[in-house]
């Protein structure tokens, strides 16, 4: 009778060791033999998946099905062969008789109801093995990082250390790393042009390419090369050595937010690079004329369109007409207001109550710590389960005071940021009227994300929340007009 063998070791490591692939295939050959079967094909897999579609076990199945003659697999054991159901169900399909050596058992349509069950609970067992590993191994990630460890791959510039699990500094790439963010903080490189320096100067991935310029961006967005981590979307305090300061990670920040603008490129014009061409797309440009008047065309990058020449002044009146389209009629402004202080006294409820929770937390948290230093002093606990404890509860408090932190400034700026909006929309046009053309400029890029023009008409796309505050007075001029004390609909 013919069959076909499969072993499996659950990592790497062990077919390194190389003790139980071999062991598993000596067993099997002997069993085979004993029992005068044809042994057709081997099939062994040195995985970690939790998930159907190992490499040799998917070809396994498709060698079964393509050969109906090969109806017996052996196997060392249950958890070898399975990993989850979908892995079961395949197999049941195709009508296998599956000889479990080691448990001296033979699963087959025959088998009775007992073998089955029995068989099922191993199953069971197997699965429920896997997913309590899992859940194991992102405890121990999750208490490492409340302690402050980096529980993955340290990033660039730092190694992992096999010997005490921690993450050092990195010597040969810690230079190059800090080098990157004092470059960019300059704010005389792009993404691309940094990228390039620190190539140049010797700056790789671990395996040796050159970095991709995503990979510069998320370098330069990591907080962990000051010293704190993300992980699972929780804040930590890292106890690594930090690489950079604070102070030099958020001037970085703050010229990836503003973005980076070319020195070769320096602003003649009060509009450039605020419009595009409606009718290709390309950016639009400006040029003197005799002197003194100012034109704006299309740079024509993709071919002739037929865009007309705008003067300046005309396109000054436009886009003042544009910040006119956000102005608030002052009974409207009152009643936003009213109802953005009514809402406010929502959010400060809701958050007051979640200020005195974390505060409680955070009380709780230190009287475990004064507690737990007092059964230390009292000999009840020994110093390593002190400093365990201690280092956990700490982290958690520092957790908590970040919440904290969060909450009273967002308390202090809902209200604030709401008022602001409004009076800006309230006074940008009279502001633009007035201003010279860099505030006029400035006032365009806090409203505008963009705006094209077709000859001499404007379409502009304003930022949140200015569109919303467009549509929204576009609907209330088409509402029937209101007595003095009545307020629209929500």
């Amino acid at each position: 009778m013919k069959c076909v063998v499969y072993a499996r070791v659950s990592s790497k490591e062990q077919e390194k060791e190389g003790f139980s692939i071999p062991a598993q295939q000596k067993l099997l050959g002997d069993y085979a033999a004993k029992h005068g079967f044809k042994t057709v094909h081997e099939f062994t897999d040195v995985e970690t998946a939790k998930t159907a579609g190992r490499t040799q076990f998917g070809k396994m199945v498709e060698f079964l099905r393509v050969h109906p003659d090969v109806k017996i697999i052996l196997v060392e054991k249950t958890d070898r062969l399975y990993r989850n159901f979908r892995d079961f169900l395949l197999l049941e399909e195709l009508k296998i008789e599956i000889h479990l050596v080691k448990e001296g058992e033979i699963i087959n349509n025959d088998s009775l109801s007992h073998a089955k069950f029995i068989h099922g609970i191993k199953l069971l067992m197997a699965k429920n093995y896997i997913d309590n590993l899992s859940e194991e191994v992102k405890k121990g990630m999750r208490e490492k990082a409340e302690q402050g460890k980096w529980p993955n791959q340290a990033p660039l510039g730092y190694v992992n250390n096999k010997t005490t699990h921690l993450v050092e500094i990195d010597a040969e790439k810690a230079l190059l790393v800090r080098r990157l963010f004092e470059l960019y903080a300059s704010g005389n490189y792009s993404l691309s042009s940094v990228r390039d320096a620190i190539d140049s100067a010797g700056l790789k991935t671990r395996s040796g390419k050159r970095l991709a310029k995503s990979t510069v961006e998320m370098i330069l967005r990591n907080p962990f090369y000051y010293g704190d981590f993300i992980w699972k979307g929780r804040h930590y305090q890292g106890t690594h050595d930090p690489l950079i300061t604070r102070e030099l990670f958020e001037k970085v920040q703050a010229v990836l937010h503003n973005g980076y603008k070319s020195k070769s490129h320096r602003l003649q014009f009060a509009f450039t690079g605020l419009l595009r061409c409606a009718k290709c797309g390309c950016q639009m440009t400006a040029e003197k004329h005799k002197g003194r008047y100012v034109y704006y065309r299309c740079t024509g990058s993709r071919g002739k369109c037929g865009q007309q020449y705008v003067r300046e002044e005309i396109l000054d009146e436009k886009l003042a007409a544009v910040l006119n389209a956000i102005q608030i009629d002052d009974k409207i402004v009152n009643w936003i207001m009213q109802a953005l202080r009514e809402s406010h006294g929502e959010e400060k409820a809701y958050r007051e109550a979640e200020l005195k929770r974390l505060n409680r937390r955070h009380g709780d948290l230190q009287c475990r710590i004064d507690k737990a230093y007092e059964d230390r002093l009292d000999g009840v606990i020994d110093e390593a389960y002190w400093r365990d404890v201690s280092v956990r509860w700490r982290s958690e408090q520092d957790a908590v005071r970040v919440q904290i932190e969060c909450l009273q400034r967002a308390n202090r700026n809902y209200l604030e940021q709401g008022m602001e909006i409004l009076e800006l929309a309230q006074c940008a046009y009279s502001q633009y009227v007035r201003q010279d053309f860099s505030e006029k400029r400035r006032l365009l890029n806090c409203v505008l994300s963009n705006c094209t023009i077709d000859d001499l008409t404007l379409y502009p796309t304003y930022k949140k929340p200015f569109d919303l505050i467009v549509e929204g007075l576009k609907t209330i001029k088409k509402l029937p007009r209101l007595g003095l004390n009545q307020r629209p609909a929500d």
